[in-house]
């Protein structure tokens, strides 16, 4: 096991000094059986309260996004079938976790819309209705926006600071947003001229182009599991 990381500034909080441990960028329980065994997970120095904060968050949208995906996609097959494991007591540890299990399953579905309680709009991009059901007849789950945004945010710091090196700091700042891929049809056409391409298939593909001026500023591409994206911009907010 890795020795944690000596006390410094986070790349999240940006506080500085403080305890630090490993924070997986793209979350350990993210990656797919079917991601390569000698794959080497990116990491970067978190402190523990961010840490832990990302964490819960992460195992949220896990379970809410893994409803949207595609459970016979090699990309995605295990991570919902990982989703759906958490929510039965079979699976338990012990009495405390089944109780845990048991109560999560109960919350979860009580938040599944069905039928004309799914709204008409509001659906992000490739993640509304892909299996042709008839209309009145599909599941849905609300996914907050802000968890996009956190974990898009999370994997934007991850990549700066293990390329460059880099806190993403003021004036700087991470914008998320959210749009279908024929609306970043420009973006992606100079992503395809000029950035670079990180990986850790198929659960990650992210794509980046740099700004050479002060290599900090950039605009990012994030695919998850071959299924939806997400996007973000990094830029002085001055």
């Amino acid at each position: 096991m890795a020795r944690p990381p000596k006390s410094g500034k986070c790349v999240h909080c940006l506080r500085h000094p403080v305890e630090r441990n490993w924070d997986h960028v793209f979350p350990e329980s993210w990656y797919p059986d079917t991601t390569a065994r000698n794959i080497a997970k990116w990491q970067i120095p978190s402190c523990i309260p961010c840490n832990r904060r990302l964490g819960i968050l992460e195992d949220d949208f896990l379970l809410r996004i893994s409803m949207c995906l595609d459970p016979h996609d090699p990309a995605s097959q295990s991570i919902v079938a990982k989703a759906l494991r958490s929510l039965k007591p079979e699976f338990a540890r012990d009495a405390s976790d089944a109780r845990a299990r048991r109560a999560r399953a109960k919350k979860f579905t009580s938040e599944i819309l069905q039928g004309d309680q799914i709204p008409k709009d509001g659906h992000y991009p490739n993640l509304g209705e892909r299996w042709d059901r008839p209309a009145g007849s599909g599941m849905a789950i609300v996914i907050p926006v802000a968890s996009f945004q956190a974990i898009t945010e999370k994997i934007v710091r991850g990549i700066a600071y293990i390329e460059e090196k880099v806190f993403i700091e003021p004036p700087h700042v991470v914008r998320f947003f959210a749009v279908a891929d024929e609306a970043a049809s420009e973006i992606r056409a100079l992503i395809d001229e000029h950035g670079s391409t990180f990986t850790r298939e198929p659960g990650i593909h992210v794509r980046r182009l740099l700004a050479p001026e002060d290599g900090v500023s950039a605009i990012y591409e994030l695919e998850f599991w071959k299924q939806f994206k997400t996007y973000a911009s990094v830029l002085n907010g001055v």
